[in-house]
Formats: structure tokens, C-alpha cells, sequence
């Protein structure tokens, strides 16, 4: 089930954005493509018109390409198509230079490069069947010649072909890639988040408890786990309704975040239940930190009832003292349960009991 959908704005600007990425690519590959093409041309003796159709597939088809593609319902569907007309131009070309070798393959290189980069192997193999078909027509028409000479400047001018467009294609598709990391960490770290305590998760606070759990056992800190569970939370949402029961998990939230450390970090664990990893902490700096979020969220209000005032039990565990990670996690739940079963609304350290 898709819980987002862009709407149509936001699919018409990316695919905007698409077609502008190939027109600058388009035009700046049919430029270097010219230059070899029509020395090719000029020695072989072909026609003028064989050139001015040369010169329209350089300077007039990005644009056109351009324009078609922007005014179309589906933009990147008409750039593909687009992309693979370019194909097929291209095996036009080195059917008319009788499979010239050097611009020839080069231009066939370019092709697969910037096909695959573009829309994966299904549009590669569009356009190569494109390619294909128009080189084997236009090759049959010309009489199947072959040329496998080719002059010194017709090397010199395939050259910028085959290393700056190379390079720049290169270039674009490494921004591309970089960019699609920074979205996949941003979805991550969103999938990892809590959306309504602006928390971490317990899938993420499973993963840095193992890291600090190692990290401890390495000597490198000395990490302890705080649960925090609210008092009664159950007649909150009972008596005020679930909005209020929200709205002080978010108050509650809000104020861990602001008084813990800034390497501590707070997470949800389940329900009503939260938890703090701090980290570089001894006994006292623990209870004292302890005491000071007890007091803190007693103070908080619901909007509902002024005279409402919000009790938490605390337990908690030393890293330093578990045999293993399930047994750190057991050892700050038996504190929680121990200030539970003495009526709530305290602190207990594990192995202080």
C-alpha cells in the first residue's frame, strides 16, 4: 500500500528536470558528433545536402527534441523516445561514413554510455535496436560501402567525443548518484524516526544500543540505559481522550530532547514506554539526570485539565555491568518493574535495589 504519492506538480517538475539533463546532454553530444561526422563527409565527397541534413540533426533536433518533450503529456516518456531517435540517427551516420572505424566507434561507445546512464538497460536495448535497424537500411541504400581509412583530422576531431563528452557524462552521472544517496538517507532516517515524538524508533534505538553496548565493552565510553514509563498513562487517554495522551508523549519527547545530552539519545520503546542511551555517565550523573527529568515532566499541564500532573517510573542499567545486550535491556526493565511494584513514581538503578 503507497502511503505517498507526489502529486502532479511535483512529477511534472522531475520530469522537467529530466528533459532539461538531456537536452543539455543532446546538444552538447550532437555538437562533438559533427565535427567528426562532416570531416568524414567532406572526404568522402558527399553532397551538400547530405551535410545540411548534418547540420539540422546538430543545431535544429536538440531543440525540436527540447520542445516536444516539454509540451508533451508525459515528458519523460517522450524523451525516451526522444533518446532512442538519437540512436537511430547515429546508425544513419555511420552508415552514410561507411563504418569510418574511429568515429564510428566512438560514436557507438557514446551511444551505449550515455543510453544505459540515462534510462537503464531497457532503454540500451531500445536504442541499439534502433540503431541497428536505421544503420542496416541506410547501409543497404548506400550500397553496403566500407572505408576503413580515415585521415589525421578526422581522429583529432573525434577526439573531444570520445574524452570531454565522456567526462562530462561522467560528472552528471555522479551528481546523480550522490544525490540519490542523500534522498535514500533522508528516507531512511525518516523510516527510523518516531513521526510523532520526533524520536528515533526502537529499530533505530535497537542499533545504537548495540553500537554503545560495544563501544562500552571496548572501554571507549560507559553507556547506561534509562526506561522511562508513564504513570498510569492508560487513565489519561481513558479520561482526557488518545489526543491528550498524544500530546503528552510529545511534551514529554520534547523535554528529553532538550535536557539530555547532546550525544544522549532518546528513543521510543513501545507504547508509552521511552528510553534515553546516555552515554559517558557514571552513577551520579546518571540519578541526577534522572531526578531532573522526573521533576520536569511532573511539571508538565494538559490543556485539557490544569490541575493534571504527569508522574513517570525510571529504571536503569550500566552497560558495564551486562554479560551481553538482552541481558543490559533485562537488567534496566527489572528496575522499571521494581519501581512499578513499590507504587510508582520513582527511581531505581539496577544492583541499587
Amino acid at each position: 500500500m503507497n502511503y505517498y504519492l507526489p502529486d502532479e506538480s511535483q512529477l511534472k517538475l522531475r520530469s522537467t528536470r529530466f528533459v532539461r539533463r538531456m537536452f543539455v546532454m543532446r546538444q552538447l553530444g550532437t555538437f562533438l558528433c559533427f565535427l567528426p561526422i562532416l570531416s568524414v563527409l567532406l572526404e568522402a565527397g558527399q553532397s551538400r545536402a547530405l551535410c545540411a541534413l548534418l547540420f539540422i540533426n546538430a543545431w535544429v533536433w536538440p531543440w525540436l527534441a527540447y520542445r516536444m518533450a516539454l509540451r508533451s503529456r508525459d515528458p519523460t516518456g517522450r524523451e525516451k523516445l526522444n533518446l532512442t531517435l538519437d540512436a537511430a540517427f547515429g546508425g544513419l551516420w555511420v552508415a552514410v561514413m561507411a563504418i569510418s572505424p574511429v568515429p564510428s566507434l566512438v560514436i557507438i561507445a557514446v551511444l551505449v554510455a550515455d543510453r544505459y546512464a540515462a534510462g537503464g538497460m531497457t532503454q540500451l536495448i531500445a536504442a541499439m535496436q534502433a540503431f541497428l535497424l536505421a544503420f542496416v537500411l541506410m547501409w543497404l541504400v548506400e550500397g553496403m560501402p566500407i572505408h576503413l581509412g580515415f585521415s589525421a583530422r578526422t581522429v583529432w576531431l573525434t577526439l573531444p567525443l570520445a574524452t570531454f563528452y565522456m567526462l562530462v557524462l561522467s560528472v552528471v552521472s555522479y551528481n546523480l548518484t550522490l544525490n540519490l544517496r542523500k534522498k535514500n538517507r533522508e528516507l531512511e532516517r525518516i523510516a527510523l524516526m518516531d513521526p510523532g515524538l520526533q524520536i528515533p524508533n526502537r529499530r533505530l534505538f535497537e542499533r545504537r544500543l548495540e553500537s554503545e553496548y560495544l563501544r562500552t565493552r571496548r572501554g571507549e565510553t560507559a553507556a547506561w540505559l534509562m526506561m522511562i514509563d508513564v504513570d498510569h498513562f492508560k487513565r489519561v487517554n481513558d479520561t482526557f481522550g488518545h489526543e491528550a495522551g498524544d500530546f503528552l508523549l510529545s511534551e514529554i519527547s520534547a523535554l528529553l530532547r532538550n535536557q539530555v545530552g547532546m550525544e544522549d539519545i532518546p528513543a521510543r520503546f513501545g507504547g508509552d514506554e521511552l528510553v534515553v542511551i546516555v552515554r559517558d555517565a557514571n552513577e551520579m550523573t546518571i540519578s541526577l539526570l534522572a531526578q531532573t527529568l522526573s521533576k520536569r515532566i511532573n511539571g508538565l499541564r494538559l490543556p485539557a485539565s490544569t490541575d493534571f500532573y504527569c508522574t513517570v517510573s525510571i529504571g536503569i542499567a550500566p552497560a558495564q555491568s551486562a554479560a551481553s545486550l538482552s541481558e543490559w535491556l533485562r537488567h534496566a526493565d527489572d528496575a522499571l518493574y521494581e519501581v512499578k511494584r513499590a507504587g510508582r513514581n520513582g527511581i531505581r538503578l539496577w544492583g541499587k535495589m
